[in-house]
């Protein structure tokens, strides 16, 4: 295994602390300018919300994470809003993963709410489509694996990733989102070298650094390092090219 390679996080999704980004912040802002916006239920999750945001960006989870438990639970007559936070708590949570392997389960929850809101509704219009919502949810599956010693655990968790990236993958691919495209495709190629699989994990690692090669994506040089560092594992006595595929 190549252990010094982290899971790549979703473009946006680990875009974490940017209140101004967060239309829930935004609409308490509004309201402490006198600008009425909602229900007094509202009111009060978004409040909880600011505050929420603040021990975030000063890195106090531990003050920060009940209070947007809570402001969920406010949001419960608003559903767009609920998952809007619910999204952004996932992602948060996942995060803090790597320290609190106990939070991938709450994560893997709130993703789940979330794709089961936007299933449920098709053409109902939410920032974040299914296919990345499920690559949010494979990614808390990857990164929990790293943290695994049991192997049979691992194993599970390594297969629910795959299944879930992959499941992804055609979406992204219908909605023309190259940049994440070519991430889960270094995922996925991960999860596949984490299984041995490795002659799979070749495949995807070609589909990711072509997609970097075409669009012009950071990531090209690292995922062809990656490529490059998986051909020779296959095949240690022919030293692999790092040109192009």
């Amino acid at each position: 295994m190549l252990s010094a390679r982290t899971p790549r996080y979703f473009l946006l999704s680990a875009l974490l602390g940017l209140t101004a980004s967060l239309p829930l912040a935004s609409t308490a802002m509004a309201q402490g300018n006198g600008t009425s916006a909602g229900t007094s239920a509202g009111t009060s999750a978004s409040a909880l919300i600011v505050e929420a945001e603040e021990y975030a960006l000063e890195g106090n989870y531990d003050a920060a994470l009940p209070l947007y438990e809570q402001a969920i639970a406010k949001l419960a007559n608003e559903p767009h809003r609920q998952n809007q936070l619910r999204y952004r708590y996932g992602i948060i949570l996942n995060a803090l993963g790597g320290q609190r392997p106990d939070l991938y389960p709450l994560a893997r929850s709130q993703f789940d709410a979330v794709l089961r809101y936007v299933e449920s509704s098709p053409g109902l219009p939410f920032e974040h489509s299914a296919a990345r919502i499920r690559s949010a949810l494979a990614h808390t599956y990857h990164q929990q694996s790293a943290l695994q010693s049991n192997p049979n655990k691992r194993a599970v968790m390594l297969r629910n990733a795959y299944q879930l990236y992959a499941g992804a993958i055609e979406e992204l691919r219908r909605e023309e989102d190259w940049q994440n495209l070519a991430i889960t495709s270094f995922n996925i190629g991960q999860v596949c070298e984490w299984q041995g699989n490795l002659e799979e994990a070749i495949q995807w690692l070609e589909r990711a650094v072509s997609l970097d090669r075409r669009h012009g994506f950071p990531d090209l040089e690292e995922d062809q390092a990656y490529l490059t560092a998986l051909r020779e594992m296959v095949n240690p006595e022919r030293p692999a090219s790092n040109t192009a595929i």
